[in-house]
């Protein structure tokens, strides 16, 4: 064998090892795969993002977690923000309950914050968990106008947010999209000069920003509220024999994810269900089953993101395959 050749070989051989080594290490971003590595991924832990009089009177400090990959890593400009609410009936739970989330979320390239809110309400007092549910989409709002003020050092695009939770973090996080002062005017009036305006527990700042796609697990959302104004991508997860907040329409909760796909179909506003036959309040709960509904998110987002969402409902379990 000459030179000549020996040197072509060679070349060739380098080549289709640069190929296929590009080929199996490529994930895309966004997706049902990790993007960033663990040690890729940066935090802000314990941030107060406000403060505000929780339902016994009190002064609280309103703090978040915010994840987010490396940005010595990641050389994107702007990245899409994801506000996760944990859930616990508005008596209980913490922002540390979606802290896997968030991580996996944000090895798939977004930002990604947990947030505490006020909780706690008067069971005596009839209308007192409506006022729950207000003062945690005060705190909601605060979150993600404090998160809009810090776009350029998070490096958010601020017209890239999306929202989501579960059980009450559910619900909270489909009265922040929907919810106006008027529409809870007319469910409460009495709660504006009780608690304030939606916007009252604040950071002092006015900035803007867009939701642009739901999680749903386990939530609902009163018609009043769902029935007016623009409709909104949305992801859900529910049990059909869910009687803590029923899957569909119910006097109490109000529309669960079931009329919400509904809808939302008929509207033509892409979404995503996927309803465990038989499931109960507690679904998806182990890590296969998290992970599952994390695969599914990122594609959801991704698909709203890049303008290929498409509508879904199953009964089965389908995994997220948006790698491609």
């Amino acid at each position: 064998m000459n030179k000549q050749t020996l040197l072509y070989i060679l070349c060739i051989s380098l080549t289709l090892h640069y190929v296929s080594a590009q080929t199996s290490t490529y994930k895309p971003r966004y997706s049902n795969s990790d993007y960033f590595l663990n040690t890729q991924i940066d935090s802000l832990k314990n941030v107060t993002y406000g403060k505000a009089i929780d339902y016994m009177g009190d002064s609280q400090d309103l703090k978040m977690d915010v994840y987010f990959p490396n940005t010595n890593t990641d050389t994107l400009e702007k990245r899409p923000f994801i506000l996760l609410i944990h859930g616990g009936g508005f008596t209980g739970g913490a922002r540390e309950w979606m802290t896997y989330h968030a991580v996996e979320l944000s090895k798939r390239g977004f930002v990604v914050a947990t947030m505490s809110y006020r909780l706690g309400y008067d069971r005596a007092v009839f209308g007192s968990i409506q006022k729950a549910v207000y003062r945690a989409q005060q705190d909601a709002n605060t979150a993600l106008r404090y998160i809009a003020s810090q776009k350029e050092k998070l490096r958010i695009d601020s017209s890239w947010f999306f929202i989501g939770g579960s059980s009450a973090g559910a619900v909270t996080s489909l009265s922040t999209s929907y919810a106006s002062q008027e529409e809870w005017s007319q469910i409460a009036p009495q709660f504006e000069s009780d608690l304030g305006p939606l916007e009252s527990s604040n950071t002092s700042t006015n900035e803007i920003f867009k939701i642009q796609g739901i999680y749903n697990f386990m939530g609902a959302i009163l018609p009043v509220v769902f029935n007016s104004g623009k409709l909104i991508p949305t992801i859900s997860f529910h049990g059909d024999l869910d009687t803590t907040v029923p899957i569909g329409k119910n006097i109490m909760t109000g529309y669960g994810s079931r009329p919400i796909h509904e809808l939302l179909t008929k509207a033509g506003v892409c979404n995503d269900l996927t309803v465990v036959p038989k499931g109960g309040h507690g679904i998806y709960r182990s890590k296969k089953d998290v992970d599952f509904r994390i695969n599914r998110v990122a594609c959801f987002f991704k698909s709203i993101i890049y303008n290929t969402c498409v509508d879904f409902i199953s009964e089965e379990r389908v995994p997220a395959t948006c790698s491609n």
